[in-house]
This record gives C-alpha cells, structure tokens and sequence, in this order.
C-alpha cells in the first residue's frame, strides 16, 4: 500500500504536474488579460497553500513508510564547513548575477517575461507574496524533487546510478516547467541538475533549498517595477507587447 502511494505521487508529478502547472498559468494570463483585480495575488495565495499541500504530502508519506528523516534530505550536510563554502560561493554567484542583470541584460529579461511575465509581481504587496513563494519554493520543490524523488529513484530502481539519478530527476523538474516554454524547460532542467548535485554532495537538503529560495528571490532585485516597465516599452516593430490582451476565460 504505502509503494503504490509512492508510485501515484511520482504518476502524479509525470503526467498530471506539468499541465496543471500550464493550466493555471494560461488561466492567470486571461485574468490578468481581463483586468480581475488582485488576480496575482490569488495565484500566489493558492501556490502556497498547494507548496503547504505537497509538503504536507511527502512528510506524512515519509511518516507511513517508516523512513528516517535523512532518507528525504531532513538532515544536517554531512560537513558543515563544504556546505557554508558551497553557500558563499553559490551566494556571490547570484550577487553578481543580480548586478550584472540590473546594468545590462534587456533581452534576456525581455525574454523572461515573454517565458514567465505573468508570475512577477508588480505591486508591493505582490512582491511580498512573492518573496513568501520563492521561500516556499525552494523548501517544496526540493523536498519533493530531490528530497522523495531522488529517494523513490534509488529505493525502486538500485541499478541506477549518481548521474542517472541526477539526470531522470532533473528532466522531470525542468518538464514541470513546461509552461515556460522549451528554454523554460531547459534552465530549469539545469538548475535542478545542479540543486540534485547539491543535495547528493552534501547528503541534506538545507542547502539547496537556501539556494533555490536566493535564486527566486533575486527576480525582485533585478525586475523591479521600473525596470519592468521600461522592459515593456518597446520601440514600434520590435515585436510584440510581453502581456498581450486575450479572451478572459477567468472566472474571478
């Protein structure tokens, strides 16, 4: 009973996660199309009680199967001092990314928010919300893309090996992602190489999960809602608008 509940968790991320996922992004565009007011922050308001949900999900799964806390990542790195120099590292990284992408960088921004424009946020309240989504992002998704993934790869599939296991589970998590497009697919794909890398090096989760959150979280330094706007002022016959106006099938 408690592998077939394993084994419906992972059919649900498969087949079902990637087109909800594409689902309710389309319908916030039609929202945020149709003018509904505050349609973001409902969006953000239901993300989070869906991270809470699959949370909740694999730590009661975790409970029933009798499985120790360390086998879903809940532990401490197995070195604090590689886990605090990876984290200084990766930390530096993301600060120069955030510099580097406040002085230049338009197209790929402007490419960014044709992906993902949707998600971020314009208003202050917004930008709070989704300062709460970026943290519960990177405890959720890794929790259940490293943390029970990476566990029901190697516990029903032995033979596979670190890159393997690396690989399978990072071509999922990128696929979720399906409603970013192909090259939405890809980086995320790669960052949940690296997150699985990270998580496989230091046997815990903490810091991938830190670094998923400060990888999110840098979206409010760099697209603040200046920069936003002047990224949507194109000149005429460059392309197309980043939020172009469609039929409203939202219902509120």
């Amino acid at each position: 009973m408690i592998g077939a509940f394993a084994h419906i968790l992972v059919a649900y991320m498969v087949l079902l996660m990637p087109w909800i996922g594409r689902f309710k992004y389309r319908k916030l565009e039609d929202c945020l199309a149709a003018g509904i007011p505050d349609a973001r922050l409902r969006f953000y308001r239901l993300s989070a009680a869906q991270q809470a949900l699959l949370v909740g999900v694999v730590l009661l799964y975790a409970r029933l199967a009798a499985l120790p806390w360390h086998a879903v990542g809940l532990a401490a790195p197995y070195s604090w001092a590689s886990a605090r120099a990876l984290l200084i590292t990766f930390a530096i990284a993301i600060g120069f990314s955030i510099v580097l992408f406040r002085r230049t960088g338009d197209r790929f921004l402007r490419r960014l928010l044709k992906m993902a424009g949707a998600l971020i946020p314009r208003m202050a309240r917004e930008r709070v919300w989704f300062a709460g989504l970026s943290l519960g992002a990177g405890i959720s998704e890794e929790l259940l893309f490293r943390g029970f993934l990476l566990w029901y790869l190697s516990f029903f599939f032995p033979q596979l090996d670190r890159v393997q296991l690396i690989v399978l589970s990072s071509l999922l998590f990128g696929f979720c992602h399906v409603y970013q497009g192909w090259m939405g697919i890809v980086g995320t794909g790669v960052m949940g190489a690296v997150f699985a890398w990270l998580y496989l090096s230091t046997r815990s989760l903490l810091l991938p999960m830190a670094i998923h959150a400060l990888v999110d979280l840098r979206l409010l330094a760099i697209l603040t809602p200046g920069r936003i706007e002047s990224l949507q002022h194109r000149p005429k016959g460059k392309g197309p608008e980043l939020e172009q106006a469609g039929p409203s099938v939202c219902s509120g």
